[in-house]
């Protein structure tokens, strides 16, 4: 009996082992299964798939849009979280004109976001300080992430060598939005209509500013400004329009101070205090009130044009100068910062930047991607602008815009810029002499 006892005692044991053995086989062929031949590292790269197993992580995504894309990216974090439950991700919205100051005082005192956008003109910056996460061998290695989707050129920007620091989502070229219902008040023709007859050019464009400037109605022709403190972005299509640059091509020199660069601030100078078909510096109006003619600004603003409703309004690209448009194609990226959690920020990266992801941002940005840029998501995301506006104003001129110009000091060029265009704004000092004291004042900033 005593034997017998024994004997049944020692197969449960057996039994009992064998069952343990089959248990954790099953988790193991699981994980095993969701990586094939890579199942650790599919665990390290794609930290949800195994959420049960994880601790809660928090990440922080900062950016510069408008309310419409802070609502687009909540709708792409909730997506995120039902495949990595155990991430949350808070946004921080930052506005664009203090971006780059704040970012770089966050990142140093290790209170940065995990996860952000850079402009062109940032990414120089944050790659030499070394704040930026290489994300070459997780982008490269996935074949479900379709890297060979991004259009190459677009990701030169952020590469360096065989590493790779971001990923861009928004290639946008400067355009001009104008208020069609005041064109046709006047009798004149479009931007539009002057592109087809192939007469639209900076004579027409200043023309059509002054008549349709009525003062007594707050109407002004044109705006060029979005932010008073966003001088480049504003300028720069005028000045290579022009056949003027703002920096040699080592970018150790400041070139705006010639003949060229002359005209164009002069014309921008006077476009406000000459013909008054400008708003004044500190004039906050806006296009969407109806009382701007044109308003120049990237496809990304397009968000909030789409909520008018009061006025007629297109698209159509920027007029021509001496030395062609001048078109200036905007840039943003996804970048992972310096990070506690590199793996959760980038599978958020990856997530937000995927095909599916950015078929959705393209509502707004024009994507880098090869197949959203193609596809009807992109070019019927709404009913304004029309595919045929899009594909004249946007697709037509990508190809002869240009990024504007990086530099490492760039906030501090960037700061003086301002600073020194106030002699212009209180008309205390003429074109010339501003030029002249930009060339003397910027140029050590752009050897240091």
């Amino acid at each position: 009996m005593k034997k017998a006892s024994m004997l049944l005692t020692a197969v449960l044991l057996i039994v009992s082992m064998l069952a343990g053995c089959a248990s954790n086989a099953g988790s193991n062929g699981g994980a095993g299964n969701n990586g094939g031949n890579n199942g650790a590292g599919t665990a390290t790269e794609n930290p949800g798939k195994d959420s049960e197993a994880q601790k809660p992580v928090k990440l922080k995504f900062s950016m510069w849009g408008n309310d419409a894309h802070k609502a687009m990216y909540d709708g792409l974090i909730a997506e995120f979280k039902t495949e990595y439950p155990h991430i949350d991700v808070e946004i921080i919205n930052i506005p664009f004109a203090d971006y780059q100051q704040k970012l770089s005082i966050m990142l140093a005192s290790k209170t940065g976001p995990d996860v952000g956008w850079l402009a062109e003109r940032m990414i120089p910056q944050f790659m030499d300080s070394g704040q930026l996460v290489d994300i070459a061998s997780s982008v490269q290695g996935d074949a479900d992430y379709k890297f060979d989707d991004v259009f190459p050129s677009t990701l030169e920007l952020f590469t360096s060598g065989e590493k790779v620091y971001g990923i861009p989502f928004s290639t946008p070229p400067m355009l001009v939005y104008y208020n069609k219902t005041l064109f046709q008040e006047k009798g004149l023709k479009t931007p539009s209509e002057l592109y087809a007859e192939g007469n639209w050019n900076y004579e027409q464009y200043l023309q059509a500013a002054k008549a349709i400037t009525d003062h007594s109605k707050g109407i002004y022709g044109v705006r060029l400004i979005r932010d008073w403190k966003n001088w480049s972005d504003a300028l720069l299509p005028i000045i290579w329009s022009h056949g003027a640059e703002l920096f040699s091509a080592d970018g150790k020199s400041f070139t705006l101070n010639t003949a060229e660069g002359q005209a164009a601030l002069q014309i921008y100078n006077d476009l406000i205090f000459k013909d008054g078909a400008h708003p004044k510096p500190g004039d906050e109006i806006t296009f969407d009130t109806g009382k701007l003619g044109m308003y120049t600004d990237r496809y990304s603003y397009v968000s909030k044009t789409r909520e008018i409703k009061d006025f007629e309004w297109d698209i159509a690209p920027m007029p021509e100068g001496m030395n062609g448009r001048g078109t200036t194609l905007g840039y943003a990226g996804y970048s992972v910062f310096d990070t506690e959690h590199p793996e959760e920020a980038m599978a958020f990266l990856k997530f937000i930047s995927n095909e599916t992801s950015m078929g959705k941002t393209s509502a707004f940005f024009v994507p880098s991607r090869k197949s959203v840029l193609e596809s009807d998501v992109f070019m019927k995301a709404a009913p304004q602008p029309s595919p045929e506006s899009i594909q004249v104003a946007v697709l037509d001129q990508m190809s002869d815009a240009k990024i504007a110009p990086g530099h490492p000091n760039w906030q501090q060029i960037d700061v003086k810029v301002q600073t020194l265009l106030d002699y212009l704004y209180t008309q205390s000092e003429s074109v010339e002499e501003v030029l002249k004291r930009m060339e003397a004042e910027v140029n050590p900033l752009l050897n240091k």
